[in-house]
């Protein structure tokens, strides 16, 4: 951070409680058309009024004003991880790696939680979507950094084993967290995958959530191993499953389709569907016919597992919603979202900006049951920002959103 960021900073915390005024080179709100050289004037928290400015004006920071991010997908049982884990090829023997990582570390994943939320707030990130395979975390007190929605994963292909998991389930779901701030802490469910659950266990869930009206999470059509599986009955995760003793042909048949998954996630007030990469024609028109589902694109991790072109093109052409997320970093050098969304700006040139940052922002929040205009910059809201890093000599605003330096350098929340 420059010192005369830093001055400006010191110079803005002295004057609180009073009407307090600043100069900036970008203003970008989801869905709206960029605006440049604005004045946001700020009283008590909430901003009074917003101006545009000359071309001519002085005193303007060299920044970018965005609302505050949302990560609606993530694992932060990972955060404590260096680099990711390897090798992203084969996808199970990735998985190997993940069960082989979690038996080394343990079953106390609260200080990684913890370290996870930490990094994403210093990264303009307000609301997470967290995947969760405790029972029991230390929720109380994490709310104090951002808003979470706490999916309690839940991995299993034995019929006998449906009703203690869908208790637990329900205890998950019947969880209450007290903040004393503005955050949250609600409670989701999180299917795994279809190669990981029982397709009555799924259903129970999907009822369970239904009844409790909660948001379902799950991986869906992640690899094509995972269509092998369902279609055939056979592949590598068939052998997979094999390795582990859990292969049962009665429950991978054959004939199956990520369509039943998708049917099923329709029923139920809001879906994620994570990752989505290998949906078919059908699959996106079903889901532009479903609002209530979003799909979770994880850029990075996309790449990391060297995927064929994601789809979010025509699931967007089709009129489906399309949100970004970092998966954990397990498959990701870091939690930014807003590398995410640098990415996506890199790769997809024509998604106009303000669309993507309302896939980390807007309609993020929408996805995930939260108050979307918590993450809007408006006259008669509350200020909640992140500045970002404008401090170079490039005009086009897309060249300046993908360069290397555009980072969050503070974020009032």
């Amino acid at each position: 951070m420059s010192s005369t960021l830093r001055s400006w900073l010191d110079d803005w915390e002295s004057k609180r409680g009073q009407e307090r005024a600043f100069r900036v080179r970008w203003l970008l709100n989801p869905d709206e058309m960029p605006l440049g050289n604005v004045e946001i004037v700020e009283q008590d928290g909430v901003v009074t009024e917003i101006r545009s400015l000359p071309a001519s004006a002085s005193d303007i920071l060299p920044v970018i004003v965005t609302p505050t991010f949302i990560n609606p997908h993530t694992h932060l049982e990972f955060s404590s991880l260096r680099q990711p884990l390897t090798p992203p090829l084969p996808f199970p023997d990735w998985i190997k790696s993940v069960i082989q990582w979690r038996r080394n570390e343990g079953v106390d994943t609260d200080p990684a939680i913890r370290l996870g939320l930490a990094e994403s707030l210093h990264g303009g990130v307000t609301a997470v979507g967290e995947i969760t395979t405790a029972q029991h975390i230390g929720l109380e007190d994490l709310a104090d950094s951002c808003s979470v929605v706490s999916f309690r994963e839940f991995i299993g292909l034995r019929q006998d084993r449906i009703p203690e998991l869908l208790r637990q389930a329900a205890d998950h779901l019947s969880q209450a967290v007290e903040s004393g701030g503005s955050n949250t802490v609600t409670f989701g469910i999180s299917p795994h995958a279809p190669y990981t659950v029982h397709p009555e266990l799924f259903a129970s869930l999907v009822e369970l959530s239904m009844e409790r009206n909660a948001v379902v999470a799950m991986h869906l059509a992640e690899t094509r191993d995972e269509l092998q599986l369902l279609t055939d009955g056979t592949g590598r995760f068939a052998d997979f499953l094999s390795e582990l003793g859990l292969w049962d042909a009665a429950t991978f048949p054959g004939g199956r389709s990520i369509r039943e998954f998708l049917e099923q996630l329709a029923q139920v007030p809001k879906a994620l569907a994570i990752h989505g990469n290998y949906f078919s024609n059908a699959d996106i028109a079903f889901v532009a016919q479903h609002p209530n589902i979003a799909t979770v694109y994880c850029p990075r991790t996309h790449a990391f597992f060297q995927h064929s072109p994601h789809p979010m093109l025509q699931l967007l052409a089709a009129g489906a919603r399309v949100i970004l997320g970092t998966d954990s970093r397990a498959s990701n050098p870091d939690l930014s979202i807003w590398k995410e969304l640098q990415f996506a700006a890199t790769h997809c040139p024509d998604i106009p900006i303000p669309q993507l940052l309302a896939m980390i922002t807007t309609h993020a929040a929408d996805a995930m049951g939260l108050p979307p205009d918590r993450h809007e910059i408006r006259a008669g809201a509350a200020l909640r920002w992140v500045l970002l890093n404008a401090d170079v000599e490039i005009n086009d605003l897309r060249r300046l959103i993908a360069n290397s330096s555009t980072q969050p350098l503070t974020v009032m929340k």
